[in-house]
């Protein structure tokens, strides 16, 4: 989270009415140099009422009975603050306290009414109806937001087809046999042969020019990438086992050295209906759905106005499951590979 995408929040939330009041208070779990966070804020704020409170004093919001006292306390040690953001308090009737720990919220608080004090800019001594809401985890962005780190996922993308045309070609000039079940999965109707196939597959890797912005296609001059993105999205989860077992073949997995554990969150909610107890098929499962999964992310990514927006967290999460096993499958194949130097290649 960043303060722009919390004030970004904030004004979604402006018309919710279950966000209606005098007086909001959230909470943010913040790590790193509060006090700087909370600057920013108040840089990047203008117009909106908004009083970011660094919480420094112990014993403040554990009990679930004390809370609205403890909100009482932040706002008298906030006067001068909210004094000075008066006016704009009176324009939008309501004021915004960001409370930033470096813990989490532990409490499940209920809406609880607060008296305001005296001096406060509106609604002066009058029982407000106030509740914390905990922003941590539930800043929502954009699927073309930074936190997705997408440059780094069009890169990996671009990694791993680079990496599995050598490996494959490989394998062909060993026994061109061995690719052979994994071609005809992936094979489009006018092709004749494997070897054409490749020599389409390089010509198409070595035209990018910006690997940051490598967009696979499954249809127009399709990659190895490509073309097990279009076989993942063809057949379900519990076919997609024989492909991946023709993969295997084709990558030589046997001769790799492969995680006994360890897999993208997203192979195994695709996980077909009988365990995979080949290891090598395993891996090469894992493969096929995290390469999906990341095309469908760079592509949802180009048209996020069709999208709603997502938790901010979840998504910083899910690039980085991704990016993690595609970085860790790169690494694994080119420590297969017989010595190859793809950068003479691409």
């Amino acid at each position: 989270m960043n303060p722009k995408q919390l004030i970004e929040e904030l004004r979604r939330r402006q018309n919710d009415a279950s966000y209606i009041s005098e007086l909001r208070v959230f909470w943010v779990m913040f790590t790193g140099e509060r006090d700087k966070f909370a600057e920013e804020l108040k840089t990047l704020r203008g117009e909106w009422p908004l009083i970011p409170v660094t919480l420094r004093e112990s014993g403040l919001f554990q009990d679930p009975n004390a809370v609205m006292n403890d909100v009482a306390a932040i706002i008298e040690n906030s006067k001068n603050d909210i004094l000075s953001i008066g006016q704009a308090v009176q324009h939008h009737g309501h004021t915004d306290i960001i409370v930033i720990s470096r813990r989490e919220l532990r409490l499940a608080v209920s809406s609880s009414p607060i008296q305001l004090p005296g001096w406060f800019p509106i609604a002066k001594r009058e029982t407000v109806v106030a509740k914390i809401d905990d922003l941590t985890w539930s800043i929502n962005v954009s699927l073309s937001d930074s936190v997705l780190f997408l440059d780094d996922v069009h890169r990996l993308l671009f990694e791993i087809d680079k990496t599995l045309l050598f490996r494959i070609q490989e394998t062909k000039n060993i026994d061109s046999g061995n690719v052979q079940s994994l071609w005809n999965y992936i094979r489009r109707d006018d092709e004749t042969n494997i070897f054409n196939t490749i020599e389409n597959v390089q010509r198409t890797l070595e035209s990018v020019v910006t690997p940051n912005n490598f967009r696979p296609s499954t249809v127009r001059d399709p990659t190895f990438v490509g073309r097990l993105w279009y076989a993942a999205n063809k057949y379900s989860p519990d076919r997609l086992p024989r492909i991946a077992k023709a993969l295997a073949i084709s990558l030589r997995t046997n001769e790799m050295i492969l995680p006994n554990s360890g897999t993208s969150i997203f192979a195994v909610l695709c996980r077909p209906t009988n365990p995979i107890s080949d290891i090598g098929v395993l891996w090469s499962f894992n493969l096929i759905v995290s390469i999906r999964s990341a095309c469908q992310l760079v592509t949802a990514s180009a048209h996020a106005d069709q999208y709603p927006l997502f938790s901010s967290s979840l998504l910083r999460m899910t690039s980085l499951d991704l990016r993690l096993f595609l970085d860790n499958a790169i690494q694994r194949l080119e420590l297969g590979t017989l010595g190859t130097d793809y950068s003479s290649h691409i």
